[in-house]
This record gives structure tokens, C-alpha cells and sequence, in this order.
């Protein structure tokens, strides 16, 4: 509280927080260290001053001066010198005396090696400070024990949000977990702590202790250690290394509501892995003669990085890249979030797609995660309209001048200011023939080396640059494959996600070889037309119409095989075109494919059950098969839907001259 009358240059002692606590106890929070307040208040208080400033680091430190300063109590009574496993084992102690909804376990695991697990009762949640705070304690032991090497990480938390790093408080963090736990290593043990002897003459204060170190003689180094000294000198410290201060993120934790559907997931994460594989789309099809290509790499199962793309009628297409804070279940949680919002608010612009996005995530998630994002709007002139969310600018690569540059714009993170929508802007692009644009997440140009170096915007442009000919799928997967040889012998810590696209060279071409194409199959000259799309195809080859028209034009042309491939390349794209299921169908039927006939079939059937032309093929199927009841379920099938249709009765006898020993 008092960094952040500093921060905010209020008058001293002007409480801030009316609206949380009143003036006198406002008061004595700030002059009195043992007064005590409501877990409830302090969560209050602190959820407030997180929301304007990054106490984490503050935290941090707060928990290693609670360690030195309270050590003193935890000494022998007498004499008695103890060394730093005998003070861990005392550490259930102080915790006792701190706080009365959680007690500490403490698990050797060898002898300079231990494991703390910190168990909270039941109606109390573990809060994103208590993890912090809790470490720093931690540290506080290696500061009173001058260790010099020493590894304190959390293996293990309840916690399911977090905040763009957890790498100082653990490289590999179990979230979700049933307890919370963490690890104290050390090489070193070299000091004992001991209570002081000295007369008052000698003592000021309670708060000095007796220090002594082994040698290798038989004699023995004895000190007096000031901890008020010690505690200014780690204040020091904490100012002067920023690098901890930053590492050191904030936890979120989920509301209730919320924690329990995740915990669903975290008890199967191949589970949350197929489901996050059906919201991110494998490829993006080609739309109004623009290509897209994407590259991404996951660090886990489930990632915090999602793209994707929402058609608008047919005069616009939305482009969406995010990155979730936080990996695992908690994040996919947010991504399937962001697509239902995405695909709810179809806004004309994308400023406001972002505000509407932004307020409800914020009701759904209560400031427990966030995600940034880039969204951009592509309009049938190439036009292209986008906003930024605390994320990344993209990268446009201009065809004419063959240079890449830097995007501009701006705007904070949505799902964690009730105010960010006032940051969003909407900035615009003219696309131009060859020209690309290239949407990506941090985890792209913060990646390291095994010298530190970080692969960076700079080394991004150059790539983009030196394959300027290239087609953006062949872009996209140089980057990729420069980005792996890049990072060769490190360990990801974060999701890649590249999105790449670009308005073709050949639209030109491409628009004059699809006419020509429609007006030869409009003829019913279906041979000549599919060479039209063939070539139609090579230019622009996820292109969704040419690929259902080159399909058709194959399968009437009598091409089943090559005509089989096309349809279904074009069906993974999820078009719920029913047509192009039935003549699929009809392909593996002419290919003696007969299961995967019938399957089609039904799906064609299932999408439109008001055609019975796949009707009649299931029975007719079924009929080559000798399978006489499923011959007459189907019959029975199209009496219910329409008795007049004239193809029953013929049916209806091939039925009965099926053998009856067949059903």
C-alpha cells in the first residue's frame, strides 16, 4: 500500500480504497505490522492495486523479509546452534503464527534437498499472491543462510490461470493440481544461527543473531548478524535486479464456476487436445483470390496460441490470431471462449468486434486470464480493416517494392480492463497483387538460442524479404524451418503460431481459366471443363468453388478416382455441402468402395434430408449387396417422406426379388 500512494503521488495516508475500507482502518493497516485483517479484505485490497500496478516483485520480497524478520522466534531458547535444515523443519511454525487457513507439510528428500507442500482448508482458495508470496519466503532462507547456490521452484499448484511467465517460479508446473507444492536444493550449507548471549551493553535489539561458520579448522568464525541490516540490503537487491522482479508473473485463478469445467479437462488433456484440434482450423481455405498458410507449434498438448477465420456472407472475411496467457487446459478453455465470441460478434469493424469481446470476457472470466490478439477484416477490394489487442503488430510485405514493414497500431489485452475499449483503433490496408501479410504470436520472435539471443522482428523481416518470390505456403514453412534451426538445443517456452497471406500474382489468370471452365461445364462438356479448373486449381488450389466444380467435372467426366480426392479435400473444410458428399459417394461406388459409399450417402442425406436422390442410392447399395432389410428400411424411409416419389415401386420390386435367406 505504501508503493502505491509512491506510484500514484497521493497525499500520505489518504486512503485510496473508500469503497473498500474505511479511513481508520486504512490507518492502522499502514502504522501497525501485527495488525490483523479479513482474508476478504486483503484479497480486496490487493485485487485492487494489482489492477494499476505489478506488485508481483513487491510480493516477492515482502515474503523474504516476513522469513528474515520472524526468524529470530523461531531459534532456541538457549544456545543452541541450528542449521538451515533444523530451521526448515520450524518453518510450520511461523506459518502458524501468519496465517489460519493454511499449514505447511515439509518432506525431506534428501539431505540439502526439500519439498514444502502448503495445504489449505477447504473453503478457503489458494489466491495468485499466496504463491508468490509463499516462494519468497523461501528465498528468505537462502538470504539468512547465505547460500550461494540454490534452486527454489513450484512443481505443483491448484492455481489454472497465468500471467505471460511463470519461468521464475518453475520451469514445469503442474496447474490444476491437488496440492500445492515446492522444492528448496542447495550445495551449500556453511552457517548455524544461534540466539545471542551478549549483554544489552553489547545488544540493541532482539532482532540479532548469533552466525557461525564451519572451516576447516578447528576453530570457529563467529558473527552478529543485524537482520535489519539484512532485510535493507535484500531491499536493495530487489530495486537494483529488475530482471527477477519482471520474471516473477502473476498468478490468475479461474472463478469456481469456471474451475470446476476445467478441472474436467485437466484430468484429460488428450481430451482437451481433440477438442482444441476441432476449433483451430488445420487450413484456411483460399478467399477471393487471397492464399493462407499457417505454421504452429504448441509447447503442450493444448495451446494458448488460436487462429482462425469467420466468413461474412460473401463480401468479407474475419482473420483472428490470439495468445491466451497461460498454457494447458485454463488456456484452451479461453480459446473455445474466443471462437464462440468471435463467431457471435461479427461487427463491420474490428474495434468493435474488440470492445464486445473484451466486456464479455470479463464477465466470464472475472480477470482470471486474458488473451492479445490481432483481428482484421478482408473485404472483397482487398481492403483490409484490423485492430490490435496488446499483441504483436503484423508484418506486410509489399510485392512492387519487395521490402516488409511493421504495421502500426495498438491497444490492450482484452479480458482484463473494463476501460480497454477505449484503446482500440481500426487502421487500414490496400492490398495488391503478390503483396503479403504475416499475423504472429510472441512466442515467434521472443524464442532464444542457446546464447540468449532472441530470434526477433529484424531476422523475421529478412526471411520474408529473401523469399520474395515465393509462395506464402513456401514463406511460411521457410520461417518455420529457420525458426527450429534457430532454437536448436533449447526448450520452447512458449506457443508459435505464424499466420501467413497473400493476395495472388495470378488472380488475373485465375479468374479468366474459372469462366472458361464454367461455361464449358454449363454445356455439360464436362472433360474440357475439369482441364479449365486443373489449371484454375494450380494457381489458387484451396480454392473452395473451384475445388467442388473440378470434383463434379471429373466424377461426370467418368475420372472416379482423381474426382474422389478433390471432393475430399474440399469436404475436410467442414462446408456441409451436401451435394458434394453425394457425388463422392457416387465416386466410391463406381471404385467398388462400397462402405465409404455408404457413408457419404448418409451424410449427404443427413444435411439435407429432403432430397431423396441419396435415398435411392442407399437402396440401391444395399440391394448390390444383397442386405435386404436395410433395403427395406430405406424404402420405408422415402414412403415416410414422400409415398408419391415414383422411384418406390421399382424398388419395392428388386426388394422382393431379393433372396430372403440375404436379410
Amino acid at each position: 500500500m505504501q508503493v502505491y500512494e509512491r506510484e500514484n503521488n497521493l497525499t500520505p495516508h489518504s486512503n485510496p480504497f473508500p469503497e473498500i475500507l474505511d479511513d481508520n482502518t486504512y490507518t492502522r493497516i499502514l502504522k501497525d505490522p501485527n495488525y490483523w485483517i479479513s482474508q476478504v479484505l486483503e484479497d480486496k485490497i490487493i485485487q485492487q492495486i494489482a489492477l494499476s500496478l505489478d506488485i508481483s516483485g513487491i510480493l516477492y520480497h515482502v515474503g523474504t523479509e516476513t522469513l528474515i524478520t520472524n526468524a529470530y522466534d523461531l531459534l532456541p531458547l538457549d544456545d543452541t546452534r541450528i542449521d538451515i535444515v533444523e530451521m526448515i523443519q520450524r518453518l510450520p511454525i511461523l506459518i502458524g503464527r501468519l496465517t489460519r487457513v493454511v499449514y505447511l507439510n515439509v518432506k525431506p528428500l534428501s539431505e540439502n534437498y526439500f519439498k514444502f507442500v502448503f495445504v489449505y482448508l477447504p473453503e478457503y482458495q489458494e489466491k495468485w499472491y499466496d504463491a508468490v508470496f509463499f516462494q519468497g519466503m523461501l528465498n528468505g532462507l537462502a538470504v539468512l543462510f547465505e547460500l550461494k547456490e540454490f534452486k527454489i521452484r513450484m512443481t505443483k499448484t491448484k492455481l489454472f490461470g497465468i500471467h505471460v511467465s511463470h519461468k521464475e517460479l518453475g520451469e514445469e508446473i503442474q496447474f490444476g493440481s491437488d496440492s500445492n507444492e515446492y522444492e528448496l536444493e542447495w550445495k551449500d550449507d556453511i552457517l548455524y544461527l544461534s540466539r545471542s548471549h551478549l549483554t544489552k551493553e553489547n545488544v540493541s535489539s532482539r532482532h540479532r543473531v548469533m552466525v557461525t561458520s564451519r572451516s576447516e579448522t578447528e576453530l570457529e568464525e563467529m558473527s552478529i548478524v543485524d537482520v535489519r541490516d539484512v532485510v535493507g540490503k535484500s531491499r536493495e537487491l530487489a530495486i537494483e535486479n529488475r530482471d527477477l522482479e519482471a520474471a516473477v508473473e502473476v498468478l490468475k485463478s479461474f472463478k469456481q464456476e469456471l474451475e470446476k469445467k476445467q478441472l474436467s479437462m485437466a484430468k484429460d488433456l488428450r481430451l482437451a487436445k481433440n477438442i482444441q484440434k476441432g476449433l483451430i482450423p488445420e487450413i484456411i481455405p483460399d478467399w477471393n483470390g487471397i492464399q493462407f498458410w499457417t505454421g504452429f507449434s504448441p509447447m503442450q498438448e493444448v495451446s494458448g496460441d488460436y487462429y482462425d477465420y469467420f466468413p461474412y456472407h460473401t463480401d468479407k472475411l474475419g482473420v483472428a490470431v490470439c495468445d491466451v496467457s497461460g498454457h494447458g487446459v485454463p488456456a484452451a478453455f479461453i480459446t473455445a471462449l474466443s471462437k464462440m465470441l468471435f463467431s457471435n460478434f461479427k461487427k463491420p469493424k474490428p474495434s468493435e468486434t474488440f470492445k464486445l469481446i473484451n466486456r464479455e470476457l470479463l464477465d466470464l472470466v472475472k480477470q482470471q486470464g486474458y488473451t492479445t490478439c490481432v483481428y482484421l477484416l478482408i473485404h472483397s477490394d482487398y481492403k483490409v480493416v484490423y485492430s490490435i489487442a496488446g499483441h504483436p503488430r503484423p508484418i506486410l510485405f509489399r510485392h512492387r517494392t519487395g521490402k516488409a514493414e511493421i504495421c502500426d497500431g495498438e491497444g490492450t489485452f482484452l479480458g482484463m480492463f473494463p476501460d480497454a475499449g477505449d484503446t482500440y483503433r481500426d487502421l487500414h490496408i490496400q492490398l495488391e497483387p503478390g503483396d503479403k501479410l504475416f499475423l504472429y504470436t510472441d512466442g515467434l520472435t521472443e524464442a532464444e538460442n542457446d546464447h540468449g539471443h532472441a530470434f526477433g522482428e529484424t531476422k523475421l523481416m529478412q526471411l520474408i524479404e529473401e523469399n520474395a518470390n515465393g509462395t506464402i505456403q513456401e514463406t511460411v514453412e521457410l520461417i518455420m524451418n529457420q525458426h527450429r534451426e534457430f532454437t536448436m538445443g533449447t526448450d520452447s517456452m512458449d506457443d508459435i503460431t505464424l499466420l501467413g497471406l497473400q493476395l495472388s500474382p495470378k488472380l488475373e489468370d485465375f479468374r479468366i481459366l474459372q469462366s472458361k471452365g464454367d461455361k464449358v461445364y454449363q454445356k455439360k462438356e464436362y472433360a474440357e471443363a475439369a482441364q479449365y479448373y486443373r489449371e484454375a486449381h494450380k494457381i489458387l488450389p484451396r480454392e473452395l468453388n473451384t475445388q467442388l466444380a473440378y470434383g463434379k467435372a471429373l466424377a461426370y467426366s467418368g475420372d472416379y478416382e482423381n474426382a474422389s480426392v478433390m471432393l475430399e479435400s474440399y469436404n475436410k473444410f467442414k462446408t456441409n455441402h451436401f451435394k458434394s458428399h453425394a457425388i463422392l459417394g457416387y465416386c466410391y461406388y463406381q471404385l467398388g468402395m462400397f462402405e465409404k459409399a455408404e457413408l457419404e450417402w448418409k451424410k449427404a442425406y443427413s444435411i439435407n434430408d429432403s432430397n431423396l436422390s441419396n435415398l435411392y442410392n442407399l437402396a440401391q447399395l444395399y440391394r448390390k449387396l444383397n442386405q435386404k432389410q436395410k433395403m427395406k428400411d430405406v424404402i420405408d424411409k422415402m414412403k415416410h417422406i414422400e409415398a408419391t416419389y415414383l422411384h418406390i415401386l421399382p424398388l419395392e420390386k428388386k426388394w422382393k426379388s431379393l433372396p430372403d435367406e440375404s436379410i
